[in-house]
């Protein structure tokens, strides 16, 4: 893969759970009591804000589609997110996309199909192929494969034990601990 420099990055798109905070196996993140930043995340975050690259949340949230949670409760984990991202650092996302659908919905929002991937790209004018999404799960390395951002990047920190037997079906681009050093390595880049 060619070197990429950060003035060509035009965009990151990151999951939530098990990216941004730790990830709740087999259950969801119901409240905000519930949501924990992982360590160094809101200064790598803050890094991106500095330098002008959007950060984009890109997050299947079924729970409400299950009716475990509401869409209120999704908005107040956010806004604690965001108030944890400020207070820790001064970072912040500059928008967070949902889907809310069941699995079984078929949704072409819903990862591993990129839709919320091409909304925010439209959204925020960004050519795809200039674009890092970085995840924890399978769907998320499909669905930045689906949307042909530039770079898929896994991180272990969260759900990458999805993949089993050590088999990385589909295989991202790059696998880093966690998000600090994903983002420490996309900087890296700068020609």
């Amino acid at each position: 893969m060619a070197r990429l420099s950060v003035m060509m990055i035009q965009g990151v798109f990151v999951d939530r759970d098990g990216v941004l905070n730790t990830h709740t196996p087999n259950g969801y993140v119901l409240s905000p009591a519930g949501l924990v930043i992982l360590p160094g995340v809101a200064a790598a975050i803050k890094r991106l804000n500095d330098i002008g690259v959007p950060v984009l949340v890109i997050s299947n949230q079924q729970g409400v589609g299950k009716g475990v949670m509401s869409q209120d409760d999704l908005a107040d984990i956010e806004e604690t997110m965001r108030a944890e991202l400020d207070r820790e650092a001064g970072a912040h996302v500059d928008r967070y996309y949902y889907c809310t659908d069941l699995k079984e919905a078929l949704s072409p929002r819903r990862k591993p199909e990129p839709g919320m991937l091409l909304e925010a790209a439209a959204d925020f004018g960004l050519d795809l192929a200039s674009t890092i999404f970085i995840g924890d799960s399978p769907t998320d390395i499909a669905a930045g494969h689906a949307a042909k951002v530039g770079v898929t990047a896994l991180v272990l920190s969260g759900g990458a034990r999805f993949y089993h037997d050590g088999l990385l079906e589909p295989a991202p681009d790059f696998i880093f601990p966690d998000l600090p050093t994903a983002i420490e390595w996309i900087l890296e880049q700068r020609a």
